[in-house]
């Protein structure tokens, strides 16, 4: 294992030469000596400690990224495609950036507060926290922070980043309409946040197309694989009423269309099926899925350079990602 020490002896100069270079307090150091030992680190493949790096520059060059785990009987945030999307983009752009990302899937603000002061962290990235907790986190933690699908007022201590959620709802309300559809439900495990707003949205698209709808046609569904398949079960004789189903993701409305199907439900020709998301895998599936499209990977771009101005002290902003409709098979023109 190649020491400081040995670079050193290599080049000629005092470890602490050496080690002011690695720890990027090179104006110490005179050019031609600092390409020497530069040549010299390459040369003899040395790798520093991170443990040591973050003691001598006084910060981890980490950055975490909060997924808020809801509980023991929950299925893992990452197994919802979406976020293992989100996260592997903001891993890579993190990275760009010369940081590390260290996920914390913790239950309570107490333990990221905890995790942050562990480790250091130099930001944070909230991934569709509650605003009271996105409130109280800040408030105890005082990191610069960048939070994502947050419904919350304007405030100048911590950026907001969401997508258009009401839009992505309207534009879905207005093409089922469009498309002959009169008996429509939407399907979510809460009405809170990014689902309430995109059932709002789905709501005054219909309505302005002139078809009534009620709260009833907003079905709340556990966020568990299993009592799901249950309630879809009890709703069968509902679904037969309809013609379309809007899923709050791609993510359920691609492990209903199987479900359905078991049912007796053809999909399209018996009721349709929307999404939102714009997944990678929902132009996999067959019939291939009409949904919302997000652009993921611009929102975690954004997310990171938004958390870096912060870091770098520049002033505070607010952004709201446009959304798009994209038509595929799983919709189907009906008569009026």
């Amino acid at each position: 294992m190649i020491r400081i020490k040995d670079i050193a002896d290599y080049v000629g100069v005092s470890p602490t030469t050496v080690s002011n270079v690695l720890h990027g307090k090179a104006q110490r150091v005179s050019p031609e000596t600092r390409r020497k030992i530069e040549a010299a680190i390459k040369e003899m493949g040395y790798i520093p400690s991170m443990g040591a790096l973050m003691l001598a520059q006084e910060r981890s060059s980490m950055i975490g990224v909060i997924l808020f785990d809801k509980g023991i009987r929950n299925e893992p945030a990452l197994t919802d495609p979406y976020y293992g999307s989100l996260v592997g983009y903001l891993d890579q752009y993190i990275k760009e950036r010369q940081h590390y990302m260290l996920m914390l899937t913790v239950s309570n603000v107490e333990g990221i507060i905890h995790q942050t002061k562990a480790w250091n962290l130099d930001g944070l990235i909230s991934c569709n926290l509650q605003p009271d907790v996105l409130n109280h986190l800040y408030a105890l933690c005082q990191k610069p922070l960048v939070s994502l699908d947050a419904y919350l007022e304007d405030r100048e201590s911590y950026i907001n980043i969401s997508t258009d959620d009401f839009d992505g709802g309207y534009q879905m309300g207005r093409y089922l309409a469009a498309m002959g559809h009169r008996s429509i439900l939407m399907i979510s495990d809460n009405d809170q946040g990014v689902d309430h707003h995109r059932w709002m949205g789905l709501r005054k698209g219909l309505e302005e197309a002139g078809i009534p709808v009620s709260e009833e046609q907003h079905v709340i569904v556990s966020n568990l694989y299993e009592e799901r398949l249950v309630q879809y079960k009890q709703h069968e004789n509902l679904f037969r009423k309809q013609t379309a189903l809007f899923f709050s993701s791609d993510y359920y409305a691609m492990e209903a269309c199987p479900i359905l199907q078991r049912m007796g439900f053809r999909v399209p020709e018996d009721i349709s099926v929307a999404g939102f998301d714009d997944l990678f895998c929902s132009k996999l599936m067959t019939p291939k899925l009409t949904t919302i499209r997000q652009n993921i990977e611009q929102k975690a771009k954004l997310t990171v350079d938004a958390l870096f101005s912060l870091m770098n002290g520049d002033r505070h902003r607010k952004w709201i990602l446009p959304v798009e409709l994209v038509e595929r098979e799983s919709v189907q023109q009906i008569s009026v």
